[in-house]
């Protein structure tokens, strides 16, 4: 699949490099696509890797990674221009109150949306394997074939992933894992995972 990472930090640099290196073609879009630290980026990425501005990788991508702060969301999306058709893959998140769900729903809306990833942290996507199995990534989007597609990239990656149904769902899931992460952290700090066992 041809992807778009809009944003090339820890959580765009780390799911785009593994995509990319896993086989699917990736484009990082950034304000400064020949900055060195693009071009180091590049270079542990392999060939499969390129990079624009955003507009660019909006338009090269099938799949759009949207992993930026969240003060930047409303620009980069301007930036990025008409999605209509494409899956958008929201990662943001926000820690003033307010929904990183609603906010990009209401700026993208010609998108196809699945909310992803934003539940762990980029050095569990770096490397989602355990002794006792793979870490879980929960998403939910309103387009089943769009949530299809990023489970299946997600799974790429080494995930599990887990369809929570909704953004009711979703707001519970993000709370627990909020809540999770206040009592678990200072333990095993940002190393630790959560893995959904379920019967076949």
């Amino acid at each position: 699949m041809k992807i778009a990472s809009i944003g090339s930090g820890n959580m765009g640099g780390t799911l785009g490099r593994r995509w990319a290196v896993g086989g699917h073609r990736v484009m990082f879009g950034s304000r400064d696509p020949f900055s060195p630290a693009i071009h180091e980026l590049l270079q542990a990425a392999g060939p499969n890797a390129q990079a624009g501005t955003i507009k660019e990788a909006a338009a090269f991508g099938e799949a759009i990674l949207l992993a930026v702060r969240p003060e930047d969301v409303e620009r980069v999306l301007a930036e990025a221009g008409d999605l209509r058709g494409k899956i958008l893959i929201n990662c943001t998140n926000r820690y003033d109150g307010e929904s990183a769900d609603h906010e990009v729903r209401r700026l993208a809306r010609n998108a196809r949306i699945v909310r992803a990833f934003h539940t762990l942290p980029w050095e569990v996507l770096a490397n989602p394997a355990y002794d006792a199995g793979n870490a879980t990534a929960f998403l939910y989007g309103d387009d089943p074939a769009a949530v299809t597609a990023v489970a299946r990239l997600a799974a790429d990656l080494g995930l599990d992933p887990v369809d929570v149904g909704s953004a009711d769902a979703m707001a519970q899931a993000e709370a627990a894992n909020g809540a999770l992460w206040g009592v678990l952290s200072p333990k095993f700090g940002r190393e630790y995972a959560l893995r959904v066992l379920r019967r076949s």
